[in-house]
């Protein structure tokens, strides 16, 4: 195995930090550093994708006002060439209103216990696509709005 490139160990520290300052700190700034302007995140709460640096603040924002206490964990983070792979742990207490391209979700005051995975590509040190898929289905399950 080829021993990681220091191109690979800056993308693999950009989406650590996301994680840690974006996700769990709440320092919307992050964005700004670590994202192109024009980036795309695909995402299933997003069937419609998330444009810009705008639109990720607005995306995190949203997860934010709905947990209060909204933390992300990673796992296995390993970068190859110009992306970077990683499994994540969610979690959180509903607290306030989940707003979704599919209907709003009021506070359910229920724990989220949930995982995900997450693929970011770099150009440029910065990251210009991202993939993120949670697993949803456990999320709305454990939020009481779908089927167990």
């Amino acid at each position: 195995m080829a021993a990681t490139s220091e191109r690979e160990r800056q993308h693999r520290d950009s989406f650590m930090r996301v994680a840690d300052e974006l996700w769990n700190k709440r320092d919307y700034e992050v964005i700004r550093a670590e994202y192109d302007p024009l980036v795309e995140v695909h995402a299933f709460s997003d069937p419609e994708g998330i444009i810009g640096t705008d639109g990720v603040e607005e995306w995190a924002r949203r997860y934010h006002d709905a947990f209060s206490d909204f933390h992300v964990e990673l796992f296995d983070v390993t970068a190859r060439d110009d992306s970077v792979y990683g499994r994540y742990r969610l979690t959180g207490t509903h607290d306030g209103t989940l707003r979704s391209a599919r209907g709003d979700i009021p506070a359910t005051h229920r724990k989220l216990d949930t995982w995900g995975i997450a693929q970011a590509r770099y150009e440029g040190g910065l990251c210009v696509e991202e993939w993120n898929s949670t697993d949803i289905m456990t999320m709305l399950s454990q939020l009481g709005v779908a089927p167990e």
